[in-house]
């Protein structure tokens, strides 16, 4: 499930009105409608914003936005494995210093 729908799915279960998360979030309703359908990405500090809001994981939001983020980077590309395995070794030689 992509960050937005899955916003929407958590706001619903909490029945929450678009308007009242948006005011919530002190965000447009507009804005917040076009982040749920897919048409604009959150930032991060939205999304922590979301958690508090939605008394979710921040954790785990954040887990899922940065997901949709690199899949955003990475859907057009050809070698788009192999970039993966490269970031991956990257990150593991950043963690070992």
């Amino acid at each position: 499930m992509v960050f937005g729908e899955y916003i929407r799915s958590l706001r619903e279960k909490r029945n929450l009105l678009l308007r009242e998360m948006a005011a919530n979030l002190n965000m447009d309703v507009a804005y917040l409608s076009k982040i749920e359908r897919g048409n604009r990405i959150a930032r991060r500090e939205q999304v922590v914003a979301f958690a508090k809001t939605l008394k979710e994981d921040e954790n785990e939001l954040i887990k899922l936005w940065m997901s949709e983020q690199i899949v955003l980077m990475l859907k057009n590309e050809k070698e788009r494995t192999e970039i993966l395995k490269i970031a991956e070794e990257n990150l593991n030689r950043l963690t070992k210093k």
